[in-house]
């Protein structure tokens, strides 16, 4: 498991793969404590959670702070806390100063071990929790989700409930294990989980442009927002596809990611499938520490999770996955090649962070800073960072018009969408 995070809804994916976690004096699997129902007669207790940029993003009381708001996710064993914002109080318990290593080409980060927390998700309760708080906000996950993201948690909340994700009505049930009935549903397909420690692993087969199929080892990822990514280093059967764009990717832990964007001939997990999702190579001097853990392939991100409705169940080692609404959603891109953030989250006011080279929005003169004011006349003010990224993933050959500020004058600048991938 590990993360980086850059901001289109294709590499949104990529922050939460790589948050790889080597932390010298960590704790094991066996001193994890359990998490619990407040009212002992309730047998399961749902609530809404936001969606966006294809994250699950929920609320968590730590001691007696306020609402804090932490991305749900498979691939972690750990909880992180990545940042506080102005106003945000938080009083920690018994700390002491650790090393963080993870993707990138950098040196490890400094964060502190935090335990003996006390965690509450409505109605859900955790005694002596460990907590790993990052003294450098590497990530900086609200500006470029465009709402406040405190941190992630993960394997402690799967392993005492079986969680249930309905990612048609944002809406998350965890259920009391031993009271739980497995309903049958039209279409639904219940597959083994492979749990090794404490990450879920399913098989799935990767089909290539000449027909080759490729039983693959993927991590389930509610972390990240991609399709997929695949290490072509893992099987010598695996390739990557005729066409890639070569790409940074993002910042991990330790540095910045760097790989290849292209997209397969398709995927199948069991009954299902999905043709020309869009797949990212990292290389291997950036993702060395997440090559061949586990003896994985790669990892199944949000981008394809999203399109099931389902049921994780790691007391029975099984995945039930029932087809919703978004089953059939194309795979999209940014064809920009601008990516944003917000450096107020919560506030529709976005700059421009970065331009890639040899892209529509490098030769429309776009350059980062720029205050982005409207696209195709529609004023940002009143999007979403969501929203603002969709119209960037229009059809290629579609004409996008911007209205940008710079150094307090204002300009517009038209281009076109390109193929790119």
């Amino acid at each position: 498991m590990g993360r980086f995070f850059s901001k289109s809804r294709f590499s949104i994916s990529l922050l939460l793969l790589w948050v790889s976690i080597s932390a010298s004096n960590g704790y094991s699997q066996s001193s994890l404590t359990g998490l619990r129902f407040v009212d002992p007669d309730l047998d399961k207790i749902s609530f809404n959670f936001e969606f966006i940029n294809n994250l699950i993003i929920i609320p968590l009381l730590i001691n007696n702070s306020d609402s804090l708001y932490f991305i749900l996710d498979t691939g972690l064993n750990i909880s992180i806390l990545t940042e506080l914002s102005m106003g945000d109080s938080l009083s920690l318990n018994y700390t002491k100063q650790v090393k963080l290593g993870g993707l990138g080409k950098g040196e490890s980060i400094d964060a502190l071990h935090s335990y003996g927390n006390t965690f509450q998700i409505s109605g859900v309760r955790g005694d002596f929790q460990h907590l790993y708080i990052i003294l450098q906000n590497v990530f900086n996950l609200s500006s470029m989700l465009g709402t406040r993201v405190h941190g992630l948690i993960g394997y402690n909340l799967f392993k005492d409930f079986i969680v249930e994700i309905d990612y048609e009505k944002k809406k998350l049930t965890l259920h009391r294990p031993e009271s739980y009935k497995m309903r049958s549903r039209r279409r639904s397909y219940t597959l083994p989980i492979i749990l090794d420690q404490t990450k879920p692993y399913i098989y799935a087969t990767i089909v290539q442009k000449d027909g080759t199929r490729i039983r693959v080892k993927l991590l389930l990822d509610t972390g990240a927002s991609h399709a997929l990514w695949l290490d072509v280093n893992s099987d010598p059967d695996l390739k990557k596809p005729e066409f890639v764009k070569s790409s940074y990717l993002g910042t991990g832990l330790n540095g910045e990611i760097h790989g290849d964007i292209g997209r397969i001939y398709g995927i199948e997990i069991n009954d299902f499938s999905f043709k020309e999702p869009i797949v990212v190579f990292p290389d291997s001097n950036s993702a060395a520490v997440a090559f061949g853990v586990d003896g994985r392939n790669g990892s199944l991100g949000n981008e394809i999770l999203r399109r099931f409705n389902q049921v994780i169940d790691y007391t029975h080692s099984q995945i039930t996955l029932t087809p919703n609404k978004f089953y059939k959603d194309p795979f999209k891109v940014n064809r920009t090649g601008v990516e944003i953030i917000a450096p107020i989250p919560g506030l529709s006011y976005y700059t421009i962070s970065s331009v890639r080279k040899e892209s529509p929005g490098k030769h429309a003169g776009l350059k980062p800073g720029d205050i982005l004011e409207s696209v195709n006349r529609k004023r940002v003010s009143n999007l979403s960072i969501e929203e603002v990224y969709s119209l960037f993933e229009g059809k290629p050959g579609d004409k996008i018009k911007m209205v940008v500020r710079r150094n307090d004058l204002r300009f517009v600048t038209y281009f076109y969408l390109e193929q790119y991938i």
